[in-house]
């Protein structure tokens, strides 16, 4: 187990909303940072700052869950912990024609991949792209099941128009992961 950093609680809640724009802020921040499989360090960093103030103690346990503890030195103990990781991809190779595969990083369902829009991660900065797949009057399968999402038959396009554009963006083998965005009234 991780050794535990002791921190002393500096808000009391009682008669505060749950929700504060301090706490909106943050909840944004945490949502749309990126955390991909392997490399979570970034969400447990925020998680582990906001906590702070409301926990004895805090850690990040080997499987990577950021863990604050209050009460930790009674015998009643109230833990609060976030598992930082998210669904991501590897680069594999790229097209002539600027098209991006990928490998899996982790546990990834490709069913929910086409439509979604990512961040490619590489040396210089992140990069949009989107998932794509064959238009549906283009695949070819049998007359009762449509093809399914896989590995081998999705991409990404980010717009480059061939591989030597892409090349000079330097992300060949680099990290993506999902983009989100967090609405508000």
């Amino acid at each position: 187990m991780a050794k535990a950093k002791t921190t002393k609680p500096s808000r009391k809640l009682s008669g505060q909303k749950i929700l504060t724009d301090e706490s909106m802020q943050f909840f944004r921040q945490y949502i749309n940072n990126a955390s991909p499989v392997g490399f979570e360090t970034w969400g447990q960093k925020l998680w582990i700052e906001y906590l702070k103030p409301y926990v004895d103690e805090h850690y990040v346990d080997p499987y990577g869950t950021a863990v604050g503890v209050i009460n930790a030195r009674h015998d009643f103990k109230v833990v609060i912990e976030a598992h930082a990781d998210e669904i991501s991809w590897f680069v594999n190779y790229v097209t002539d024609l600027g098209l991006i595969y990928l490998k899996r990083n982790g546990g990834v369902d490709p069913s929910i991949s086409p439509a979604q829009r990512v961040l490619i991660h590489g040396k210089k900065g992140p990069v949009k792209a989107v998932f794509g797949w064959p238009a549906i009057h283009t695949r070819h399968g049998d007359d009762k099941k449509d093809p399914q999402p896989k590995v081998e038959n999705l991409w990404l396009d980010c717009g480059a128009r061939n591989k030597k554009k892409l090349n000079n963006w330097e992300f060949t083998l680099a990290l993506l992961s999902l983009t989100r965005k967090v609405l508000t009234n």
